[in-house]
């Protein structure tokens, strides 16, 4: 009976697996179309805000409201443009939030390489808590923090300064600067280190000739982030 069965099961297998074979064709086109529809999905809503505030900018402030809603604008113009860079406020504003933003990122990404490469090539007692104690300190929010720090800028005479903002960003995005480099330095293999030191090298040439370099992308990935958290962030910037 058991060899009947093996028989038959055997006899089973090449009509199931040709069944599957010739619907498979089919199967990965349905299941292409559906990614790429997901995709598509996905890509309009990320990027119709963006295409409405171009929209909104070449089109006339009279017809900014009007229904039905008209996609594409009928006349656009570029005078909401000369408006705008005409007013010394928005370019001083302009100005002021491009330096703040690049200071921030150059301070966390100097500050955060050398803090990631004592963390993530260095053993020493409490490392892990160091990173744990760093990244803890994102989760507070900004709006929990705003009173005292108002009240430590302003007995340190640094109220309404560019300074005074600046330390305020670097207080969130230090930690998560310090975190996702520690990350890179991690995954750098040590032979390296161990070669440059045996060549002489100190610990700081170690760092900016050998492990800087490698972790480039890491660097540029991380600057992006705080300069877009620096250059967003208008809670502290209105107080």
């Amino acid at each position: 009976m058991s060899t009947v069965a093996e028989r038959a099961t055997a006899r089973g297998r090449p009509v199931a697996r040709r069944f599957w074979l010739r619907r498979s064709p089919v199967r990965r086109l349905v299941g292409r179309l559906a990614f790429w529809l997901l995709i598509t999905v996905i890509f309009v809503y990320a990027l119709f805000p963006f295409y409405w505030a171009v929209r909104s900018a070449f089109t006339p402030e009279g017809q900014l409201f009007d229904t039905p809603i008209k996609y594409f604008p009928a006349h656009p113009t570029l005078t909401n443009f000369r408006e705008i860079f005409s007013t010394s406020f928005f370019t001083r504003a302009l100005l002021n939030s491009t330096l703040v933003a690049g200071s921030v990122t150059l301070m966390a990404l100097v500050i955060g390489s050398l803090a990631a490469y004592a963390l993530g090539c260095f053993r020493f007692r409490g490392r892990s808590a160091v990173l744990y104690l760093m990244l803890s300190m994102t989760i507070f929010p900004q709006i929990a923090i705003l009173g005292a720090l108002y009240t430590m800028m302003r007995d340190f005479h640094l109220y309404d300064r560019l300074g005074s903002l600046i330390l305020s960003y670097m207080i969130f995005t230090l930690p998560f600067t310090i975190w996702v480099l520690t990350s890179f330095m991690r995954a750098l293999p040590g032979d390296l280190e161990e070669a440059a030191y045996v060549d002489g090298a100190t610990p700081l040439q170690v760092f900016y000739k050998v492990l800087l370099p490698l972790i480039a992308p890491g660097l540029v990935t991380t600057g992006l982030l705080a300069f877009i958290s620096a250059w967003n962030e208008y809670l502290y910037a209105i107080s």
